[in-house]
């Protein structure tokens, strides 16, 4: 029976080339002849013109398009790449828009061109995926972190603090600071705030700068955010998916930002945290105004997003006054002799305070002295004159809050126990400056 219906298939279709060539019936009509199917019969055509279709020999085929880019271009993004081995194809492109401002190749050419030039990305493995959420509107949700430390150079190690916008993406500020102090990070939210208003609330982890240890007193952070009309609120603890929109934009910075900071830091040593900073933004500008988001629609920058849809903005009603939030303020209680100390220094206090708790608002140059919040006088401090070439001295405060050092005891505070410190000789020998990662906290008379 198959033979048959072999010999029967070629028959009909020698039959409908014979209608089709000879008499020039329409497909339709040769198909209702014949009992089949219209698209059978076009089959049948289309295979007897490939059979006196001439084969294309691919020696003599050569290419009609005209190549886009120079070759001048595919050597620098090679140049580039050589120079600095851990640019990414993001990075490559930001540079080569400056010297190729209108023939630049996109991202995903200069990765292609730099994969068959033998480097290839690393294999991920896979990961576990997770639930995605936004909130519907710009400034509803902002996240807040500091990113782990990070060594640059000279300046050593580095901290990044940042927000960013939940709905677009978008970073409302982000800066680097020597520390991770609570100050530090109020001074990141201060900016973000005067320059895009105020959000409905952020996002947080419970570490010491946004949280306190026993979760029912609130700290300086808590409070700020409450006399804002700012609800903080704050992530599992150990999970660090509920912030993924900052935590992955940490991992641009340092794919995209560090290699080549760091790069400039070795070519230039004289560089100062301000200018590390100022390179810094301008990079962030970038990535706001001009960086391709996957995450967004049609691919467009985060500023499209937070700018052009209909967002939040709660502008601040009254004036703040940002030295009372973001300085440290100590409080001390005046003497019978009208002075206060404070790090070994005796600050002298107007008559009629004697007995009073004044507070101390340290700066970098000057002490603040306030007593009630009015501004009572204001104390230069002595310069330090620390003895170059001394050897770094480290020690442990004991548990009742003392130091040894050099056969001597020193008190520093209790409430630092277990916590290690650097001893600094001044003032020719006759003074200890203790430091806690990096930042003066007591200033001791020698025994």
């Amino acid at each position: 029976m198959k033979i048959r219906k072999k010999h029967s298939t070629i028959q009909k279709r020698e039959q409908a080339l014979l209608l089709y060539y000879n008499k020039g019936l329409s497909n339709e009509k040769i198909a209702c002849l014949l009992n089949c199917s219209v698209r059978t019969v076009i089959r049948w055509k289309k295979a007897e013109k490939d059979k006196d279709r001439p084969v294309c020999q691919k020696e003599n085929h050569t290419r009609k398009r005209k190549k886009i880019y120079s070759e001048a271009i595919f050597t620098q993004i090679l140049a580039l790449k050589q120079e600095n081995p851990a640019r990414t194809g993001s990075g490559i492109h930001r540079l080569l828009l400056q010297q190729f401002p209108t023939t630049c190749p996109s991202v995903s050419t200069i990765r292609k061109f730099l994969n068959n030039n033998g480097y290839f990305r690393a294999k991920q493995t896979r990961k576990e995926g997770y639930v995605k959420f936004e909130r519907s509107k710009p400034n509803d949700l902002w996240q807040i972190d500091i990113a782990g430390v990070q060594t640059v150079g000279h300046l050593g190690k580095l901290y990044l603090i940042a927000i960013l916008d939940d709905c677009s993406r978008f970073v409302v500020a982000a800066q680097y600071f020597p520390s991770q102090m609570g100050i530090n990070v109020l001074s990141v939210v201060r900016n973000a705030i005067m320059k895009y208003g105020r959000p409905n609330q952020i996002i947080a982890d419970n570490g010491t700068q946004f949280r306190n240890v026993t979760k029912d007193i609130g700290n300086r952070y808590i409070h700020l955010l409450t006399s804002l009309d700012i609800q903080p609120i704050y992530s599992r603890p150990y999970h660090p998916q509920s912030k993924g929109k900052l935590e992955r934009w940490f991992g641009t910075v340092k794919q995209m930002f560090l290699p080549d900071a760091r790069f400039n830091i070795k070519q230039d040593p004289g560089k100062q945290l301000y200018n590390f900073n100022e390179e810094f933004a301008k990079w962030l500008e970038w990535y706001n105004y001009q960086k391709p988001h996957r995450s967004l629609p049609s691919r467009k920058p985060p500023n499209t997003r937070f700018f052009q849809k209909e967002r939040i903005y709660r502008p601040l009603e009254s004036l703040v006054d940002w030295n009372r939030w973001i300085n440290t303020f100590y409080q001390r209680k005046v003497t019978k002799y009208n002075y206060v100390s404070f790090k070994g220094e005796n600050i002298v206090i107007p008559r009629g305070y004697a007995g009073c708790k004044v507070d101390l608002l340290e700066t970098p140059e000057f002490i603040e002295v306030y007593q009630r919040d009015k501004l009572i006088c204001t104390h230069q401090k002595q310069p330090l004159n620390i003895i170059k070439n001394q050897r770094r001295e480290f020690r442990t405060i004991a548990q009742s809050g003392t130091i040894q050092y050099q056969k001597s005891h020193y008190t520093i505070d209790y409430k630092l126990a277990r916590k290690k410190v650097e001893i600094k000789e001044a003032a020719g020998g006759q003074e200890l400056l203790i430091y806690l990662d990096s930042i003066l906290i007591k200033r001791l008379s020698r025994k």
